[in-house]
């Protein structure tokens, strides 16, 4: 018994996300998905899910969820934050898929990695209409396999635009209605 749980503690480590890996780990993961855009084309929904394959080992979809929510999801019982943690992750999942539409062979590159407070900061380059724009990639250290919290799209955060939007909700309506509003609404607009 002994014997497997350390050879099942040390397989979680061969997966784990290491602090000097994350640039050309995600420069590589970048470059597969933009082959997997090009290939797929026709198939918004295959593109997605395939890179969505590639990237969900490195996103932690619950605490950005929990992020999103700010203090209100502590005051959520369990079987409420797993519906909120699911119906989040569902729909930055649908909104990645639907803007994927706007992808014209774009090229995103990784410039530098800067480490800052137990946080890393990974700083992409992508070329829009001949001008450059800035993906930043938020990264902290879940027990030594760095995920990503947040992402920084063109000087806006995702989980800063989901919070705005989740607390006008939930001023004038009940956390079942925003679970609603969250299958049926990009957020991320």
């Amino acid at each position: 018994m002994r014997k497997i749980l350390v050879l099942l503690f040390s397989v979680s480590f061969i997966f784990a996300l290491n602090l000097q890996d994350i640039s050309k780990t995600m420069q590589e993961k970048i470059d597969e998905s933009l082959k997997i855009l090009d290939q797929n084309k026709n198939d918004k929904n295959q593109a997605a899910n395939k890179i969505f394959a590639l990237f969900d080992g490195i996103f932690d979809y619950e605490l950005m969820a929990k992020l999103s929510l700010s203090t209100r999801y502590e005051k959520l019982n369990t079987e409420e934050k797993m519906q909120f943690n699911k119906a989040f992750e569902d729909n930055l999942k649908k909104s990645f898929t639907n803007k994927l539409s706007l992808y014209d062979s774009q090229k995103l590159k990784v410039l530098n990695l800067e480490e800052k407070n137990k946080r890393a900061f990974l700083k992409t380059s992508m070329l829009v209409d001949g001008k450059e724009n800035y993906v930043i990639f938020k990264f902290y250290d879940k027990n030594n396999d760095w995920q990503i919290y947040d992402v920084d799209i063109f000087g806006i955060s995702i989980i800063q635009t989901y919070r705005s939007q989740f607390k006008d909700i939930l001023q004038n309506a009940d956390f079942k209605t925003l679970l609603d509003k969250l299958s049926s609404v990009d957020f991320s607009k």
